[in-house]
């Protein structure tokens, strides 16, 4: 006779028919986690200035979007373990793969299929604008897929190495700055190279590193309290609990 399906949990052991707080971190995390990641694909293009004191340095606009996906994936490595981290990282990774294919579609469907053509007071300077800025798009986002993948796995890795060798030493805190602040790092490095080399000076890319670098340490040491807050709600602790 076959089993009856259970109706009470999951084999994640998610409930299936409630919402708790764990699953709502699970979702909340790599919600955050996909819509930066996205966003941060598209903005990349504008770039803005960082005046700090006398140091003002260039830094892409999605720098802030992108850091934030760090943020999701320490939480879920800490709560659900390296597994769950690397199936998003690597659901991220093919993400953009479908960012890319939509973005060329909006881009160029016209031109394509004969069967497509634009549609209300949508003119040809329009249509130049618009293929302009998310060609440019196009070249971040595959930059962003090779920097992304690279980074976000050392992520992963340092952070549950860091976890293993630490065990009861209260040492979140610290395995979130370093995993985070070294494969920002990593990225920064490939995806400010592939994304602006022959496009901007090699003055230029070594200050949009190094914008980056600096705005993305900071998002790494800002954002650790809120890894510890959602870590807190998703195993049921006190909001204050700083152990782990």
């Amino acid at each position: 006779m076959q089993e009856p399906i259970s109706t009470t949990a999951t084999d994640g052991g998610l409930p299936a028919d409630r919402v708790t707080r764990r699953a709502f971190v699970l979702f909340f995390c790599t919600g955050l986690f996909m819509v930066s990641l996205v966003l941060a694909a598209i903005t990349a293009v504008k770039i803005q200035a960082f005046h700090l004191g006398p140091l003002t340095v260039l830094v892409p606009a999605g720098t802030l979007a992108f850091g934030l996906t760090y943020l999701a994936t320490d939480v879920i490595s800490e709560v659900w373990g390296r597994g769950y981290a690397l199936c998003v990282v690597l659901t991220g990774v093919l993400m953009r793969f479908v960012i890319l294919f939509l973005l060329l579609y909006a881009m160029h469907a016209e031109d394509v299929f004969p069967f497509i053509t634009t549609a209300g007071n949508w003119t040809d300077g329009q249509q130049a604008a618009f293929v302009e800025v998310f060609s440019s798009g196009n070249r971040t986002n595959f930059a962003g897929m090779v920097a992304f993948g690279i980074s976000a796995l050392a992520d992963v890795l340092i952070f549950h190495h860091m976890r293993e060798k630490h065990v009861g030493k209260n040492r979140l805190w610290l395995r979130n700055n370093v995993s985070t602040m070294v494969s920002q790092t990593f990225n920064s490095a490939i995806f400010i190279t592939v994304a602006f080399a022959g496009v901007q000076t090699w003055s230029v890319i070594g200050s949009l590193v190094l914008g980056q670098v600096i705005v993305k340490l900071l998002v790494a040491a800002f954002d650790t309290p809120a890894v510890y807050l959602l870590r807190n709600i998703a195993e049921g602790r006190k909001l204050t609990d700083f152990r782990g």
